[in-house]
């Protein structure tokens, strides 16, 4: 994985970001053409949304849950060999508090970018625990 491409997420994305960096904190290059890289890094799916976890007394609600799911995988040049998919999901809660509407945007925000980190550091550890399986009839 020396020259890495990332595809299925945009570069300027925050998980994008997130893996960029780490990616080169741990001496891989993240390039910009799939022509340029030894392995590509596929988004398969990345979703998040917010779930209501509890409704107050007087029917409104008091909690949410922020979810992130990212499936992806990791082919080498030319398929020979891949790290299979891995779907991992990363969860927040907080407590709504309806008076305060503008600030929990803002509070939402900041969990998602955290989340998005957290994201990025489990792939990373996926990545070096990972054995790759070897393809195209190889052993």
């Amino acid at each position: 994985m020396e020259r890495t491409y990332i595809t299925g997420v945009s570069p300027g994305h925050d998980l994008a970001r997130e893996l960029s960096i780490l990616l080169d904190a741990s001496g891989v290059t993240v390039v910009d053409t799939r022509e340029e890289a030894t392995a590509e890094l596929r988004v398969r799916r990345l979703s998040t949304g917010r779930r209501v976890l509890s409704v107050g007394g007087d029917a409104r609600v008091s909690e949410y849950e922020l979810y992130l799911v990212l499936e992806y995988e990791v082919r080498g040049r030319d398929n020979d060999w891949a790290v299979e998919p891995v779907t991992l999901t990363v969860t927040r809660e907080y407590v709504h508090d309806p008076i305060q509407a503008l600030s929990q945007r803002e509070r939402e925000e900041t969990l998602r970018e955290s989340m998005h980190r957290d994201l990025a550091q489990l792939v990373m550890f996926r990545l070096q625990a990972a054995s790759p399986v070897k393809r195209n009839g190889q052993d």
